[in-house]
């Protein structure tokens, strides 16, 4: 039995010897980030199980009828080719559409007109209802938090229903221009996923300047 526990002896007061040696140097930190680095592991490895736990889903898929359409929200800016495509796309999801504008100020006479001229006019012609134009005051000229709270003012309100917010966003050819354009459009999606709900969805509409 004592021959057995040689060798373990020997190891162990090697490795004693050489943590002391190497202790004057630095090396006492590699004795605290380990454990600490094993700690992360094991925290990280309980967050996944969780999560996976808490998306586990025994319930087969339920298919949506016609009568079942969401509700589409599309941050309106102006009457762009940017703004038609993402209000032509939310008229495929549903006949139910806001259009949400934040106006800093008292000059939406000329947002009215275009409304009127571009949106309203082609489809009562279309035979369909037009969306209907939300136009948000904001004195302090926040954009993201009228929208936001307008969001879920509506999803409230409508507890039984989904909302769709249709997001659009311009798509340049040169990678380094992206980050001077839809820095809103990012945050407004950002701000969504942590203040929305589980019947709160958020879709791009990207417009290509390249055709």
């Amino acid at each position: 039995m004592t021959d057995k526990l040689i060798p373990l002896y020997a190891v162990g007061a090697f490795l004693a010897f050489t943590l002391s040696q190497f202790f004057a140097e630095g090396a006492w930190i590699t004795v605290i980030f380990i454990p600490l680095l094993i700690f992360l592991f094991r925290t990280v490895r309980r967050h996944y199980h969780v999560v996976s736990v808490a998306t586990s889903c025994p319930a087969p898929v339920v298919p949506a009828n016609e009568a079942a359409h969401p509700i589409v929200v599309v941050p309106f800016e102006h009457w762009s080719q940017i703004s038609k495509q993402a209000l032509e796309f939310a008229s495929r999801l549903s006949p139910e559409i806001f259009a949400v504008h934040v106006e800093p100020g008292d000059h939406s006479e000329f947002l009215h007109m275009d409304w009127e001229r571009y949106v309203d006019q082609p489809f009562r012609a279309a035979g369909a209802e037009p969306p209907k134009l939300i136009v948000l005051p904001s004195p302090y000229r926040f954009i993201i938090v009228p929208i936001v709270q307008y969001i879920r003012d509506l999803s409230e309100k409508n507890p039984d229903r989904k909302i769709v917010v249709v997001i659009p966003q311009l798509v340049e050819d040169r990678w380094y221009e992206y980050f001077l354009h839809n820095q809103r459009a990012r945050l407004l999606e950002w701000t969504l996923l942590v203040h929305g709900n589980r019947r709160i969805f958020t879709v791009s509409s990207p417009y290509y300047l390249s055709p």
